[in-house]
């Protein structure tokens, strides 16, 4: 197992080897994943970090990770939480070679449910329908994360989903970590199946 000092060393190496000008770098912090399988280290020139320079601090990264067991470096961007990051890599494992899919909790007999959803998503009966076809109930395949974001947005407009992994998407839509809006949503149900 990597220990401390030997995961400050890697990722020390690892910046100093890619900073310019002979800049050097120190860590800010340095503790172990929930599950312990990573050292979550964040480290910065040694201006900001022993000094406290602003005008030296470097920006774009969160965090590195390093894997415990092999010593192998992950970085994490700024624009990402370590938590997310690591959840999504959970989700990854755990799906294998499986897909994630979301898709209504709720078939076509439920006939109140089938018109709540036609008025949500402003299309007709006949359309609301065919949503919820066999062929069709696969409605959105991604990651765990902006699935769960998506499942709870359909939920506010009173529409029950469940994600479940698959052998296969079928027609399910890819989404991305860019639909944040109920609107955006919306207009992706409603491209669904359509040629």
């Amino acid at each position: 197992m990597i220990n401390e000092a030997q995961a400050k060393a890697l990722v020390l190496n690892r910046c100093d080897t890619f900073s310019q000008d002979g800049e050097r770098f120190a860590v800010q912090s340095c503790t172990l994943s929930p599950k312990g399988d990573y050292w979550i280290i964040r480290a910065n020139s040694e201006d900001f970090v022993l000094r406290g320079i602003q005008e030296r601090c470097y920006v774009g990264v969160n965090a590195h990770l390093v894997d415990t067991a092999s010593g192998c470096i992950e970085t994490v961007g700024s624009a990402q939480s370590v938590e997310q990051y690591l959840e999504d890599k959970y989700d990854l494992t755990e799906a294998g070679d499986k897909h994630y899919v979301l898709e209504p909790s709720f078939g076509r007999d439920d006939k109140a449910t089938t018109i709540l959803l036609r008025q949500k998503l402003d299309c007709s009966v006949q359309r609301a329908i065919e949503l919820l076809s066999p062929a069709s109930r696969r409605w959105l395949t991604g990651k765990k994360s902006t699935l769960r974001k998506a499942q709870s947005l359909l939920a506010q407009e009173g529409i029950s989903t469940s994600i479940q992994l698959q052998v296969a998407p079928g027609s399910a839509l890819n989404i991305d970590d860019s639909v944040w809006y109920w609107e955006e949503l919306k207009a992706l149900l409603n491209r669904h199946g359509i040629k």
